[in-house]
């Protein structure tokens, strides 16, 4: 067993999708041959095909209870409130933290112009934004980056990831906005992957947000599309959790990869994240997002989440005559999921900080053709 770990280790999504796959058939024609030996192998191949039918089918019908997800403002009246909002619900933690991991303000020691809330991706933490965060403060912003609920515990082996869920997601979204609002006039809230899912909640649900930035947004996995998406998120939330290590033969012994970040992530925590996600989509359909403008910042080269999935969501807000900005890092550029994360492999803030940044502070004037590197 541990020389087959360590031989999927090395590969990458999509070979392991494969496996998966060619494994299912297996497993398909080994029922195949079992039931063939009581009603014969034709019977048997009719039974298990009309039994996978009704299975794959089942996973486009069963219902994710978005309608349950609301939202519910408490903005802060002024400065003091809203710090003491970060320090009582967003600055405590049930588990002993990652000491790269606490989240912060970078405040000006008053309400500003405008106050950035920087969200991280789920298995990452506040870490991730070390070195964009201080360029938001030096330009005269007060910046909160907060902790996403269930990540940067001090265990990176933690299965806290399975314990996630789409409401507490929603609820962290409410807070963020509702702590920001008492620290700056003009409210902007910016999340990379599953922190782009919950800018995307707070876009669509709170009309005290100015700006949401979301960046490399998670709607849906890489490589799907909107119906295999949707049948990936009910099978994760139906099936008995699952973790996949980031390392299957080292598992929670990994030193590897970033030190901020776990060593594994949940399928049913991946499923939730996704539920929300779905909620955005739903409510995307039905009404106008409340935000007062959107950026969508995508990269070509992404392999961890769907763009076209991202994009679906875009066209509905586009439909309701929503203001949204879009910009896709080229593929040609090689850059990892974290585009902000210093960190990340194929990381390179030379190129993604400034464009981020004029996104953030000025979408408007956002001019693509003075993007590039030195070398283009």
């Amino acid at each position: 067993m541990t020389e087959l770990m360590e031989w999927i280790g090395p590969l990458t999504v999509e070979q392991r999708i494969v496996m998966g796959i060619a494994a299912v058939v297996a497993v398909f024609a080994v029922a195949v041959l079992l039931v063939s030996l009581l009603i014969g192998w034709r019977k048997a191949l009719a039974v298990c095909v009309a039994a996978v039918g009704i299975a794959v089918a089942g996973l486009f019908v069963i219902p994710v209870g978005t309608d349950e997800l609301t939202s519910h403002p408490a903005p802060a009246a002024d400065y003091a409130a809203g710090m003491e909002i970060f320090q009582k619900k967003l600055l405590a933690s049930p588990e002993p933290l990652n000491p790269l991991c606490e989240p912060y303000v970078l405040t000006h020691g008053a309400k500003v112009a405008r106050v950035v809330v920087l969200v991280h991706g789920v298995s990452s933490c506040p870490r991730a934004y070390v070195d964009f965060a201080p360029e938001l403060f030096d330009a005269g912003a007060n910046v909160i980056v907060v902790r996403m609920p269930q990540n940067g515990y001090a265990d990176r082996a933690s299965d806290a990831l399975g314990r996630i869920t789409a409401e507490e997601l929603a609820e962290f979204g409410d807070t963020i906005v509702d702590a920001a609002v008492g620290l700056g006039d003009e409210v902007i809230v910016a999340g990379i992957s599953a922190g782009g899912t919950i800018t995307g909640w707070v876009a669509q649900n709170r009309a005290d947000v100015d700006r949401a930035v979301l960046m490399a947004p998670f709607f849906g996995l890489g490589g799907t599309n909107r119906w295999t998406n949707e049948a990936a998120m009910r099978a994760m939330l139906v099936a008995p959790d699952f973790t996949i290590w980031k390392d299957p033969a080292q598992r929670e012994n990994f030193t590897g990869g970033m030190a901020h970040a776990y060593v594994r992530q949940s399928t049913r925590g991946t499923g939730q994240i996704m539920r929300l996600g779905a909620a955005v989509k739903r409510q995307a359909a039905e009404t106008a997002p409340a935000a007062g403008d959107i950026v969508v910042i995508t990269n070509a080269a992404d392999t961890a989440v769907s763009n076209a999935v991202t994009d679906s969501v875009v066209a509905a807000w586009v439909a309701d005559g929503a203001n949204v900005t879009t910009y896709t890092f080229p593929a040609r550029y090689g850059l990892g999921h974290e585009l902000v994360d210093p960190e990340e492999p194929g990381a390179d803030p030379a190129l993604t900080y400034p464009v981020i940044l004029q996104l953030i502070d000025d979408p408007a004037g956002f001019d693509p053709s003075t993007v590039g590197r030195a070398a283009d």
